[in-house]
Protein backbone atom coordinates (compact mmCIF):
# COMPACT_ATOMS: atom_id res chain seq x y z
CA UNK A 1 0.00 0.00 0.00
CA UNK A 2 2.94 2.15 0.77
CA UNK A 3 4.94 1.40 -1.99
CA UNK A 4 3.75 2.79 -4.83
CA UNK A 5 3.47 6.75 -2.98
CA UNK A 6 7.62 6.33 -2.40
CA UNK A 7 8.12 5.02 -6.04
CA UNK A 8 9.06 8.64 -6.94
CA UNK A 9 11.38 9.20 -3.64
CA UNK A 10 13.26 6.03 -4.76
CA UNK A 11 14.05 7.27 -8.40
CA UNK A 12 15.85 10.36 -7.07
CA UNK A 13 18.38 8.51 -4.84
CA UNK A 14 22.28 7.85 -4.94
CA UNK A 15 22.19 4.38 -5.41
CA UNK A 16 24.97 2.28 -3.39
CA UNK A 17 25.68 -1.33 -3.78
CA UNK A 18 26.03 -2.17 -0.19
CA UNK A 19 24.81 -0.69 3.13
CA UNK A 20 24.60 -1.47 6.85
CA UNK A 21 21.84 -1.47 8.80
CA UNK A 22 20.20 1.76 8.73
CA UNK A 23 18.49 2.69 11.82
CA UNK A 24 19.59 2.23 15.29
CA UNK A 25 18.31 2.22 18.71
CA UNK A 26 17.19 5.75 19.14
CA UNK A 27 15.41 5.54 16.21
CA UNK A 28 12.78 2.63 17.70
CA UNK A 29 12.59 5.02 20.66
CA UNK A 30 11.83 7.76 18.30
CA UNK A 31 8.71 5.48 17.08
CA UNK A 32 7.48 4.85 20.70
CA UNK A 33 7.87 7.92 21.44
CA UNK A 34 5.43 9.16 18.64
CA UNK A 35 3.06 6.20 19.47
CA UNK A 36 2.64 7.55 23.05
CA UNK A 37 2.14 11.37 21.44
CA UNK A 38 -0.75 9.50 19.18
CA UNK A 39 -2.09 7.86 22.21
CA UNK A 40 -2.55 11.36 24.27
CA UNK A 41 -3.74 12.38 21.01
CA UNK A 42 -6.36 10.10 20.89
CA UNK A 43 -7.13 9.78 24.51
CA UNK A 44 -6.93 6.66 24.49
CA UNK A 45 -7.65 4.68 28.21
CA UNK A 46 -5.28 2.64 29.56
CA UNK A 47 -6.61 -0.93 28.41
CA UNK A 48 -6.79 0.53 24.73
CA UNK A 49 -3.34 1.84 24.86
CA UNK A 50 -1.98 -1.76 25.63
CA UNK A 51 -3.27 -2.89 22.95
CA UNK A 52 -1.79 0.73 20.38
CA UNK A 53 1.44 0.04 22.38
CA UNK A 54 2.18 -3.79 21.97
CA UNK A 55 0.89 -4.50 18.06
CA UNK A 56 3.31 -2.50 16.36
CA UNK A 57 6.14 -3.83 19.05
CA UNK A 58 5.27 -7.24 18.03
CA UNK A 59 5.56 -6.60 14.24
CA UNK A 60 8.67 -4.14 14.51
CA UNK A 61 10.25 -7.55 16.65
CA UNK A 62 8.86 -10.33 14.59
CA UNK A 63 10.78 -8.25 11.09
CA UNK A 64 13.82 -7.87 13.36
CA UNK A 65 13.92 -11.88 14.81
CA UNK A 66 15.04 -13.03 11.07
CA UNK A 67 18.31 -11.06 11.82
CA UNK A 68 18.47 -11.50 15.26
CA UNK A 69 17.93 -14.97 15.46
CA UNK A 70 15.74 -14.66 17.76
CA UNK A 71 12.26 -17.06 18.45
CA UNK A 72 9.73 -15.79 15.56
CA UNK A 73 6.29 -14.78 17.08
CA UNK A 74 4.61 -17.73 16.44
CA UNK A 75 7.10 -19.66 18.13
CA UNK A 76 6.00 -17.47 21.55
CA UNK A 77 2.74 -16.93 20.69
CA UNK A 78 1.45 -20.30 18.61
CA UNK A 79 -1.09 -19.81 15.32
CA UNK A 80 -0.46 -16.43 15.49
CA UNK A 81 1.21 -15.89 11.96
CA UNK A 82 3.05 -17.91 9.86
CA UNK A 83 6.83 -17.44 10.01
CA UNK A 84 7.55 -15.66 6.30
CA UNK A 85 11.35 -15.59 5.64
CA UNK A 86 12.69 -13.09 3.06
CA UNK A 87 13.73 -14.65 -0.01
CA UNK A 88 16.57 -12.85 -0.77
CA UNK A 89 19.38 -11.14 0.92
CA UNK A 90 18.57 -7.26 0.07
CA UNK A 91 16.92 -6.36 3.26
CA UNK A 92 17.71 -3.62 5.69
CA UNK A 93 15.85 -5.67 8.73
CA UNK A 94 15.90 -2.46 10.27
CA UNK A 95 14.26 -0.41 7.71
CA UNK A 96 11.71 -3.34 7.20
CA UNK A 97 11.11 -3.06 11.07
CA UNK A 98 10.32 0.07 11.42
CA UNK A 99 7.60 0.29 8.46
CA UNK A 100 5.85 -2.82 9.70
CA UNK A 101 5.64 -1.04 12.98
CA UNK A 102 4.36 2.14 11.33
CA UNK A 103 1.63 0.22 9.21
CA UNK A 104 0.49 -1.48 11.87
CA UNK A 105 0.42 1.57 14.47
CA UNK A 106 -1.71 3.22 11.56
CA UNK A 107 -4.50 0.45 12.02
CA UNK A 108 -4.68 0.82 15.87
CA UNK A 109 -4.76 3.81 16.48
CA UNK A 110 -7.33 6.97 15.30
CA UNK A 111 -5.25 9.92 14.49
CA UNK A 112 -3.68 7.97 10.87
CA UNK A 113 -2.50 10.68 9.57
CA UNK A 114 0.27 10.89 12.16
CA UNK A 115 1.53 7.24 11.41
CA UNK A 116 1.79 8.58 8.09
CA UNK A 117 3.81 11.57 9.28
CA UNK A 118 5.79 9.13 10.60
CA UNK A 119 6.60 6.98 7.54
CA UNK A 120 7.38 10.18 5.75
CA UNK A 121 10.24 10.67 8.29
CA UNK A 122 11.18 7.45 7.72
CA UNK A 123 11.31 7.42 4.07
CA UNK A 124 13.03 11.20 4.13
CA UNK A 125 15.77 9.90 6.44
CA UNK A 126 16.63 6.56 4.14
CA UNK A 127 16.59 8.82 0.73
CA UNK A 128 20.24 7.82 0.12
CA UNK A 129 19.44 4.49 0.91
CA UNK A 130 20.58 1.84 -1.99
CA UNK A 131 16.98 2.20 -4.10
CA UNK A 132 16.95 -2.02 -4.37
CA UNK A 133 17.31 -2.27 -0.47
CA UNK A 134 14.61 0.33 0.64
CA UNK A 135 12.30 -1.09 -1.99
CA UNK A 136 12.90 -4.74 -1.37
CA UNK A 137 12.93 -3.87 2.50
CA UNK A 138 9.58 -2.19 2.63
CA UNK A 139 7.64 -5.03 0.04
CA UNK A 140 9.06 -7.62 3.12
CA UNK A 141 7.79 -5.13 5.65
CA UNK A 142 4.27 -4.89 4.12
CA UNK A 143 4.05 -8.66 3.55
CA UNK A 144 4.60 -9.31 7.27
CA UNK A 145 2.16 -6.61 8.29
CA UNK A 146 -0.54 -8.07 6.29
CA UNK A 147 -0.16 -11.19 8.46
CA UNK A 148 0.08 -9.34 11.60
CA UNK A 149 -3.02 -7.19 10.67
CA UNK A 150 -4.66 -10.79 10.08
CA UNK A 151 -3.69 -11.78 13.70
CA UNK A 152 -5.07 -8.71 15.53
CA UNK A 153 -8.27 -8.77 13.55
CA UNK A 154 -9.28 -11.98 15.34
CA UNK A 155 -8.90 -10.46 18.76
CA UNK A 156 -12.25 -9.83 19.75
CA UNK A 157 -11.74 -5.84 19.87
CA UNK A 158 -14.72 -5.48 17.74
CA UNK A 159 -17.08 -7.07 19.89
CA UNK A 160 -15.17 -6.09 23.15
CA UNK A 161 -16.08 -2.68 22.20
CA UNK A 162 -19.86 -2.82 20.87
CA UNK A 163 -21.13 -5.45 23.90
CA UNK A 164 -23.37 -4.33 26.44
CA UNK A 165 -22.11 -2.34 28.74
CA UNK A 166 -21.82 -3.16 32.81
CA UNK A 167 -25.31 -3.12 34.41
CA UNK A 168 -24.22 -1.48 37.94
CA UNK A 169 -25.38 -4.22 40.90
CA UNK A 170 -26.94 -3.12 44.34
CA UNK A 171 -24.86 -4.70 47.15
CA UNK A 172 -23.28 -2.38 49.41
CA UNK A 173 -20.05 -3.97 48.17
CA UNK A 174 -21.01 -3.12 44.99
CA UNK A 175 -18.90 -0.43 42.72
CA UNK A 176 -21.07 2.10 41.97
CA UNK A 177 -19.69 5.59 39.96
CA UNK A 178 -17.81 8.07 41.63
CA UNK A 179 -16.79 11.87 41.84
CA UNK A 180 -16.16 14.13 40.43
CA UNK A 181 -17.14 13.31 37.49
CA UNK A 182 -19.33 10.24 37.56
CA UNK A 183 -18.29 8.57 34.69
CA UNK A 184 -19.77 5.12 33.78
CA UNK A 185 -17.81 1.85 33.51
CA UNK A 186 -14.52 2.05 31.85
CA UNK A 187 -14.33 -1.24 28.89
CA UNK A 188 -16.26 -3.46 31.34
CA UNK A 189 -15.85 -6.16 28.49
CA UNK A 190 -11.97 -5.83 28.12
CA UNK A 191 -12.00 -8.94 30.41
CA UNK A 192 -13.01 -10.91 26.65
CA UNK A 193 -10.34 -9.65 24.35
CA UNK A 194 -8.17 -12.48 23.33
CA UNK A 195 -4.50 -12.29 25.35
CA UNK A 196 -1.47 -13.58 24.54
CA UNK A 197 0.17 -15.70 26.93
CA UNK A 198 -1.79 -16.27 30.01
CA UNK A 199 -4.51 -17.97 28.77
CA UNK A 200 -8.59 -18.52 29.21
CA UNK A 201 -8.63 -15.21 32.33
CA UNK A 202 -11.26 -17.31 33.77
CA UNK A 203 -9.15 -20.01 35.35
CA UNK A 204 -6.37 -17.66 36.17
CA UNK A 205 -5.64 -17.59 39.75
CA UNK A 206 -5.65 -14.87 42.06
CA UNK A 207 -4.87 -13.83 45.68
CA UNK A 208 -8.39 -13.19 47.07
CA UNK A 209 -9.90 -9.79 49.04
CA UNK A 210 -10.98 -9.64 52.33
CA UNK A 211 -14.57 -10.09 53.18
CA UNK A 212 -16.88 -7.07 52.71
CA UNK A 213 -18.13 -5.50 55.89
CA UNK A 214 -19.06 -2.44 57.22
CA UNK A 215 -18.43 -3.77 61.02
CA UNK A 216 -15.59 -1.80 62.53
CA UNK A 217 -13.40 -4.78 63.62
CA UNK A 218 -13.94 -6.49 60.41
CA UNK A 219 -10.56 -6.40 58.33
CA UNK A 220 -12.29 -4.58 55.57
CA UNK A 221 -13.37 -1.62 57.61
CA UNK A 222 -9.38 -1.68 58.98
CA UNK A 223 -8.24 -1.59 55.46
CA UNK A 224 -10.65 1.61 54.28
CA UNK A 225 -9.62 2.96 57.32
CA UNK A 226 -5.94 2.70 56.47
CA UNK A 227 -6.67 4.34 53.46
CA UNK A 228 -8.53 7.28 55.18
CA UNK A 229 -5.74 7.82 58.26
CA UNK A 230 -3.51 7.79 56.08
CA UNK A 231 -4.51 10.54 54.26
CA UNK A 232 -4.67 12.53 57.23
CA UNK A 233 -0.92 12.29 57.98
CA UNK A 234 1.00 15.58 58.68
CA UNK A 235 3.97 14.28 57.04
CA UNK A 236 1.82 13.57 53.94
CA UNK A 237 3.82 15.77 51.12
CA UNK A 238 6.37 13.14 49.86
CA UNK A 239 3.94 10.15 49.53
CA UNK A 240 1.68 13.11 47.67
CA UNK A 241 4.74 13.31 45.62
CA UNK A 242 4.79 9.86 44.44
CA UNK A 243 0.75 9.82 44.03
CA UNK A 244 1.62 12.36 41.09
CA UNK A 245 4.53 11.11 39.62
CA UNK A 246 2.56 7.78 38.92
CA UNK A 247 -1.06 9.44 38.76
CA UNK A 248 -0.85 9.10 35.16
CA UNK A 249 -4.59 9.85 34.63
CA UNK A 250 -4.87 10.11 30.39
CA UNK A 251 -7.51 12.76 30.80
CA UNK A 252 -7.56 14.69 33.91
CA UNK A 253 -10.56 16.30 34.91
CA UNK A 254 -9.60 20.12 36.98
CA UNK A 255 -12.55 22.53 37.82
CA UNK A 256 -10.94 26.17 38.31
CA UNK A 257 -14.24 28.23 39.46
CA UNK A 258 -16.57 28.39 36.83
CA UNK A 259 -14.47 26.55 34.22
CA UNK A 260 -14.29 22.78 33.81
CA UNK A 261 -11.29 21.54 31.58
CA UNK A 262 -9.36 18.50 30.14
CA UNK A 263 -5.43 17.79 30.53
CA UNK A 264 -4.07 14.60 28.42
CA UNK A 265 -1.21 13.09 29.95
CA UNK A 266 0.26 9.76 29.66
CA UNK A 267 -1.77 6.38 30.62
CA UNK A 268 -0.03 3.48 33.09
CA UNK A 269 1.35 2.02 30.10
CA UNK A 270 2.08 4.62 28.30
CA UNK A 271 4.93 5.39 31.61
CA UNK A 272 5.61 1.99 31.42
CA UNK A 273 6.47 2.24 27.71
CA UNK A 274 8.52 5.19 28.43
CA UNK A 275 10.78 3.75 31.51
CA UNK A 276 11.66 0.61 28.61
CA UNK A 277 13.71 3.32 26.67
CA UNK A 278 15.35 5.00 29.46
CA UNK A 279 16.32 1.32 30.63
CA UNK A 280 17.28 0.48 26.75
CA UNK A 281 19.33 3.62 27.07
CA UNK A 282 21.07 3.42 30.28
CA UNK A 283 22.51 -0.24 29.03
CA UNK A 284 23.01 1.46 25.38
CA UNK A 285 20.44 -1.79 24.02
CA UNK A 286 21.35 -1.62 20.47
CA UNK A 287 18.32 -1.97 18.13
CA UNK A 288 17.69 -5.70 18.60
CA UNK A 289 17.81 -5.38 22.43
CA UNK A 290 15.28 -2.43 22.55
CA UNK A 291 13.12 -4.15 19.60
CA UNK A 292 12.78 -7.26 21.90
CA UNK A 293 12.47 -5.22 25.24
CA UNK A 294 9.52 -3.28 23.69
CA UNK A 295 7.69 -6.39 22.50
CA UNK A 296 8.42 -8.02 25.64
CA UNK A 297 7.11 -5.07 28.17
CA UNK A 298 4.26 -4.10 25.85
CA UNK A 299 3.14 -8.19 25.92
CA UNK A 300 3.07 -8.27 29.34
CA UNK A 301 0.94 -5.23 30.33
CA UNK A 302 -1.06 -5.93 27.40
CA UNK A 303 -1.99 -9.48 29.20
CA UNK A 304 -1.72 -7.82 32.45
CA UNK A 305 -4.77 -5.41 31.71
CA UNK A 306 -6.84 -8.22 30.34
CA UNK A 307 -5.88 -10.46 33.11
CA UNK A 308 -7.02 -7.35 35.51
CA UNK A 309 -9.82 -6.02 33.73
CA UNK A 310 -11.31 -10.11 34.45
CA UNK A 311 -10.63 -9.68 37.84
CA UNK A 312 -12.32 -5.67 38.46
CA UNK A 313 -15.72 -6.71 36.72
CA UNK A 314 -16.03 -10.06 38.07
CA UNK A 315 -15.05 -9.16 42.15
CA UNK A 316 -16.56 -5.36 41.28
CA UNK A 317 -15.40 -4.43 44.56
CA UNK A 318 -16.56 -0.70 45.85
CA UNK A 319 -13.84 1.94 45.94
CA UNK A 320 -12.64 3.29 48.91
CA UNK A 321 -14.08 7.18 48.64
CA UNK A 322 -17.42 5.51 48.33
CA UNK A 323 -16.77 3.06 51.62
CA UNK A 324 -15.43 5.90 53.39
CA UNK A 325 -18.03 8.35 52.97
CA UNK A 326 -20.88 5.64 53.61
CA UNK A 327 -19.48 4.63 56.76
CA UNK A 328 -16.59 7.07 57.91
CA UNK A 329 -16.23 10.59 57.26
CA UNK A 330 -19.18 11.80 54.23
CA UNK A 331 -16.82 14.52 52.97
CA UNK A 332 -13.71 12.66 52.84
CA UNK A 333 -12.22 13.15 49.16
CA UNK A 334 -9.28 11.34 47.49
CA UNK A 335 -6.13 12.84 46.89
CA UNK A 336 -6.01 12.11 43.13
CA UNK A 337 -9.01 11.48 40.79
CA UNK A 338 -11.07 8.24 41.22
CA UNK A 339 -11.41 6.35 37.90
CA UNK A 340 -14.08 4.80 36.89
CA UNK A 341 -13.88 1.36 37.42
CA UNK A 342 -14.19 -1.35 40.37
CA UNK A 343 -11.28 -1.61 42.72
CA UNK A 344 -9.91 -4.60 42.87
CA UNK A 345 -7.50 -5.48 41.88
CA UNK A 346 -5.00 -2.29 41.16
CA UNK A 347 -4.71 -1.67 37.08
CA UNK A 348 -1.37 0.42 38.05
CA UNK A 349 -0.38 -2.00 40.07
CA UNK A 350 -0.62 -4.93 37.69
CA UNK A 351 1.03 -3.22 34.83
CA UNK A 352 4.08 -1.91 36.84
CA UNK A 353 4.13 -5.55 38.26
CA UNK A 354 4.48 -6.72 34.84
CA UNK A 355 6.46 -4.36 33.21
CA UNK A 356 9.01 -4.26 35.94
CA UNK A 357 9.40 -7.82 35.84
CA UNK A 358 10.13 -8.43 32.12
CA UNK A 359 12.73 -5.36 32.61
CA UNK A 360 14.54 -6.99 35.66
CA UNK A 361 15.13 -10.08 33.38
CA UNK A 362 16.25 -7.89 30.45
CA UNK A 363 18.74 -5.65 32.43
CA UNK A 364 19.09 -6.46 36.22
CA UNK A 365 19.86 -3.92 39.02
CA UNK A 366 19.92 -0.50 36.36
CA UNK A 367 19.81 2.68 38.54
CA UNK A 368 17.68 5.10 36.82
CA UNK A 369 15.99 8.48 36.54
CA UNK A 370 12.52 8.86 35.66
CA UNK A 371 11.74 11.81 33.33
CA UNK A 372 8.72 10.72 32.17
CA UNK A 373 6.88 13.51 34.11
CA UNK A 374 9.07 16.41 33.35
CA UNK A 375 6.80 17.34 30.71
CA UNK A 376 3.48 17.89 32.74
CA UNK A 377 5.46 19.82 35.08
CA UNK A 378 6.73 17.22 37.79
CA UNK A 379 10.09 16.37 38.73
CA UNK A 380 12.64 13.67 37.70
CA UNK A 381 12.35 10.85 40.46
CA UNK A 382 15.39 8.33 41.16
CA UNK A 383 15.48 4.41 41.38
CA UNK A 384 18.16 1.95 42.39
CA UNK A 385 16.13 -0.45 39.78
CA UNK A 386 12.86 -1.30 38.08
CA UNK A 387 11.90 -3.25 40.85
CA UNK A 388 11.29 -0.45 42.93
CA UNK A 389 9.93 1.32 40.80
CA UNK A 390 7.86 -0.99 40.14
CA UNK A 391 6.48 -1.25 44.02
CA UNK A 392 6.37 2.24 44.33
CA UNK A 393 4.24 2.52 40.88
CA UNK A 394 1.85 0.39 43.16
CA UNK A 395 2.02 2.11 46.54
CA UNK A 396 1.36 5.15 44.64
CA UNK A 397 -2.21 4.47 44.33
CA UNK A 398 -3.17 3.82 48.29
CA UNK A 399 -0.96 7.09 48.61
CA UNK A 400 -3.18 8.94 46.75
CA UNK A 401 -6.36 7.25 48.23
CA UNK A 402 -7.76 5.25 45.69
CA UNK A 403 -7.03 2.01 46.27
CA UNK A 404 -6.84 -0.23 49.01
CA UNK A 405 -3.50 -1.71 50.87
CA UNK A 406 -4.44 -5.17 49.64
CA UNK A 407 -5.47 -4.25 45.96
CA UNK A 408 -2.52 -2.76 45.57
CA UNK A 409 -0.24 -5.85 46.44
CA UNK A 410 -2.66 -8.26 44.89
CA UNK A 411 -2.43 -6.24 41.46
CA UNK A 412 1.64 -6.06 41.73
CA UNK A 413 1.92 -9.31 42.36
CA UNK A 414 -0.56 -11.01 39.85
CA UNK A 415 1.37 -8.04 37.41
CA UNK A 416 5.26 -10.35 38.29
CA UNK A 417 3.36 -13.62 37.91
CA UNK A 418 2.26 -12.15 34.35
CA UNK A 419 5.78 -10.73 34.00
CA UNK A 420 7.00 -14.02 34.56
CA UNK A 421 5.02 -15.71 32.18
CA UNK A 422 6.08 -13.37 29.51
CA UNK A 423 10.09 -13.83 30.37
CA UNK A 424 9.51 -17.67 30.75
CA UNK A 425 7.89 -17.97 27.06
CA UNK A 426 10.34 -16.01 25.03
CA UNK A 427 12.74 -17.88 26.81
CA UNK A 428 12.05 -21.33 26.39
Amino acid sequence: MYVALFLFLLSCQDKKTDIPQFFTAGDIHYANRKLLEVSMEDIFNPPVATRVFCYPNLAAYEIFSHKTGYSPINDIYPGSITNIKPQNHHIDYSIAALVAFTIIGKQVVFSEHLMDSLYLHWMKKTQQTDAKILRQSIQYAEKMAAQISDFIDNDNYAKVKSDDFHTLRESDSSWVLTPPTFEQPLEPNWKNLRPLVVGNVDTLAYIPKPRFSSDPDSDFYKAALDVYEFSKNPDLKPYQDIALHWDCNPNEYVNRGHSTYFIHKLSPPAHWVNITKIICQKNNAGFDQAVKAYAMVTSAIFDGMIACWHIKYTEDLIRPVTYINRYIDPSWQPFIQTPPFPEFTSGHSTVSGAGSQVLASLFPLTPFDDDTEVEFGLPVRSYNDVVQAGLEASNSRFYGGIHYQFGVDNGLEQGKNIGNMVVNKWNQ
